[in-house]
């Protein structure tokens, strides 16, 4: 691929990729606010009792395939085929397991609502593994235009079950039946985008080739989902379910800009990276110019959030809400780095270092999973502040790896993000003081605080003439260009 090409095709993975991600992750939040009125907590308590089966047992279909045919410089047809069919045949295996442990899991719980609800919420393995094909290879040619209108769409047809059946009083029923038919959509408007269909042909060589690498991706996925599950296992067994109800709803919320962006990050410059493999040069410059550009967006964003994070909770959820304000604002913390990390980890994986990759997740982990039983012995706040210290723990390990892979170092990183955060954090302290000396409605305090933010960040930055915003600029100035 051409640089010139190349270049164009990011910028416009990332101003899809983002399209795409903020459409959906809107519309999905938007519906939870509504749903949250319509159905009772234990709706949503009984489908989350769910999702670690769900998600380990798609880390299991996927295989990491997905990875590798994105990793791989030339796969052909037949590896399109053979990673195709091995998803329908795993996925059929593990709808097996889940349909008969389903009594199992629903007696673990004590609650017979379950039993159903699995077997039929399981069904989207079998739906979703008839597309990761297609969207891995949309995803390797980044026709990111494609699927942000595939995820908005897919979210849309999921909205309009779910929010009728609901008032129609079928309760957690409604959300089942929103993540099938978003399923149904998603698979048939991805075999409309694509013009890839599957041969009769499947290769064991191919598939063990594939699976050198994917094998450790799945590794290090599985390794990531129980990660992440557990640190809502230990609050709901330790402490008490209401401070597990006010760890959900900070999460949900920060998430919304952290794995929004994140997501756009990986989704894009893993195949521009990938592509990049045989000339370090580039790759370096690259690596380099995405992780300036997206630290300039991230970091005011983290800093502004923690900022308004008390009337903010309240405005959303209601005043109930208020004591999670705490929580979001340690977790916004985390997500300051979270985005770099991802950078950092596709930088490993674009280079085909599968085994590289896999130690340091599992090395990440385990120092993570001892960190978080430590610090919950000091309460909520220790284990929150746990969470918080691993991503930076995992920021060093990432950047001694690259340091050796790349020469992109721990201290050269900190030299190309270091203004945008400091400017981020001075700006942040300036405002937050202004909210202290006013005295007003704590939204309108709000809403000054964050045009007071973001005037200042824009204004300073341009001031310093920071690269980072000539960025930006450029690609608003590409996108009303081609509108005209």
């Amino acid at each position: 691929m051409e640089q010139g090409d190349l270049k164009e095709k990011t910028v416009s993975g990332m101003m899809w990729g983002g399209i795409g991600k903020v459409g959906t992750l809107t519309i999905n939040f938007l519906t939870n606010l509504v749903l949250a009125r319509l159905l009772m907590p234990e709706d949503f308590g009984a489908i989350a009792m769910l999702a670690i089966f769900l998600a380990v047992s798609n880390i299991f279909i996927q295989g990491g395939l997905g990875a590798a045919l994105i990793q791989k410089k030339n796969p052909d047809h037949l590896d399109y085929s053979t990673v195709f069919y091995w998803n329908l045949v795993v996925a059929a295996i593990f709808y097996l397991l889940l349909f008969v442990s389903a009594p199992f899991i629903a007696e673990y719980y004590a609650l017979p609502l379950v039993k159903p609800l699995l077997r039929v919420q399981s069904l989207v393995l079998l739906i979703q593994s008839f597309s990761i094909v297609q969207y891995t290879q949309l995803q390797k040619q980044m026709n990111f235009r494609a699927l942000a209108i595939r995820n908005m769409a897919a979210a849309l047809a999921g909205t309009l079950i779910a929010i009728p059946l609901a008032l129609r009083g079928f309760g957690a029923w409604s959300l089942v039946a929103s993540a099938i038919l978003a399923s149904i959509v998603n698979v048939l408007l991805l075999w409309k985008m694509s013009s890839w269909r599957p041969a009769w042909e499947f290769s064991l060589a191919s598939l063990k080739t594939l699976f050198s690498f994917g094998g450790l991706m799945l590794l290090s996925s599985l390794a990531e989902t129980l990660y992440m599950n557990l640190q809502g296992l230990i609050i709901g067994k330790r402490f008490s379910a209401g401070d597990l109800g006010y760890f959900s709803q900070a999460k949900k919320l920060e998430e919304i800009p952290v794995t929004g962006l994140s997501s756009i990050v990986n989704d894009v410059t893993f195949p521009a990276f990938s592509s990049l493999q045989d000339d370090p040069d580039r790759l370096l410059a690259g690596v380099r110019k995405s992780t300036k550009a997206l630290t300039f967006l991230n970091f005011p964003m983290m800093v502004l959030l923690m900022i308004v994070a008390q009337p903010l909770i309240c405005l959303l959820y209601g005043s109930k809400w208020e004591p999670s304000a705490p929580y979001f604002q340690i977790l916004c913390i985390s997500g300051l780095i979270y985005t770099v990390n991802t950078l950092n980890t596709n930088v490993i994986k674009s280079l085909g270092k599968g085994k590289i990759y896999f130690l340091i997740q599992i090395t990440k982990r385990l120092i993570g999973i001892a960190l978080i039983l430590f610090g919950m012995r000091f309460g909520i706040y220790g284990l929150l502040w746990a969470v918080a210290s691993v991503a930076y723990i995992s920021f060093i390990i990432n950047t001694l790896v690259n340091k050796k892979l790349i020469n992109y170092g721990l201290f050269r990183q900190i030299g190309d993000v270091g203004l945008c955060l400091l400017l981020a954090l001075v700006i942040g302290a300036l405002t937050y003081g202004l909210g202290l000396l006013l005295h007003c409605h704590p939204y309108l305090i709000m809403l000054l605080q964050i045009i007071l933010y973001l005037g200042l960040y824009v204004a300073v930055a341009k001031i310093l003439k920071m690269e980072e915003l000539d960025t930006y600029v450029g690609i608003i100035s590409n996108i009303v260009h081609r509108k005209k």
